[in-house]
């Protein structure tokens, strides 16, 4: 507990340094609206469209099935429940945020309005709207993922990516408060407990699908490699090399272009 508490003075610290050198943001230092408005409408916003999610979800649930095996039941339901699961957790996780959000304002403030604190401290402002904004985005992308992988339009690897970019959007809310909650504040507490359940909740899916996925590899690779003739088993093995090599290609390509992609999204 004291490291944390440790970790979260200094964090404040480098914030108010970081603010002293850093120009004023144009977009929020030249809003002429009211900021605490703008704020309060962003993570009021965010909570919608996770309530929207959910409905989404409970929708899906309810569609009819006819048609599935017993398998494709149990695959249906069990991917559902987990990214319900999840939708409940950032719901949590954004009524704490809104708490503490609230609690941060009210403590330092101080006379001067909610408009006056958000001006002052706009860095941090344009970073709690950007990470509300971006908790939004990744859960209604999670739930878009999910229903294409039940419908048969996505693949199960991209429903973990957006439970993974769930967890990252959810952790920059999380790190954006932390750096101006007070001292063994009870509301970043809660923050931090909400945060914890999203990332179990985040791990609890990508294990679901994971399970899918293997499922669907070993229905595939089902060869008995053993009764194969001496020639269509070199074929096959030099088969496997090329792809192989195709795909650490490929792997190595993909990094490149998200390492180009993240250096515009941090630029921005």
């Amino acid at each position: 507990i004291n490291n944390n508490n440790d970790v979260q003075m200094n964090l404040q610290k480098l914030n108010k340094l970081a603010d002293s050198f850093a120009p004023s943001s144009g977009r929020l230092a030249n809003n002429k609206g009211d900021l605490g408005d703008l704020v309060d409408n962003e993570l009021t916003k965010a909570a919608d469209a996770i309530a929207a999610a959910a409905a989404r979800l409970a929708k899906l649930k309810n569609k009819p099935k006819d048609g599935y095996s017993t398998y494709e039941l149990r695959i249906h339901d069990s991917i559902l429940d987990a990214a319900l699961a999840v939708t409940n957790a950032i719901a949590q996780l954004i009524k704490a945020a809104t708490a503490t959000q609230q609690e941060i304002v009210q403590a330092g403030r101080g006379s001067s309005s909610r408009t006056a604190f958000y001006k002052k401290n706009n860095r941090w402002t344009e970073g709690l709207i950007s990470a509300a904004k971006a908790v939004a985005s990744s859960t209604n992308t999670l739930i878009e993922t999910a229903d294409g992988v039940l419908s048969g339009r996505n693949s199960p690897e991209q429903l973990i990516v957006a439970s993974n970019d769930v967890a990252a959007s959810t952790a920059q809310l999380v790190a954006a408060s932390r750096v101006k909650a007070g001292f063994m504040s009870k509301s970043q507490e809660t923050l931090e407990t909400a945060s914890k359940a999203v990332g179990a909740a985040c791990r609890a899916l990508v294990r679901q699908v994971q399970s899918m996925i293997k499922d669907r590899d070993q229905d595939e690779e089902r060869v008995d490699y053993g009764k194969l003739g001496a020639h269509e088993f070199k074929v096959r093995e030099m088969e496997q090399q090329v792809e192989i090599l195709q795909l650490e290609n490929n792997l190595a390509s993909a990094r490149q272009r998200l390492g180009e992609m993240r250096k515009i999204s941090y630029q921005e």
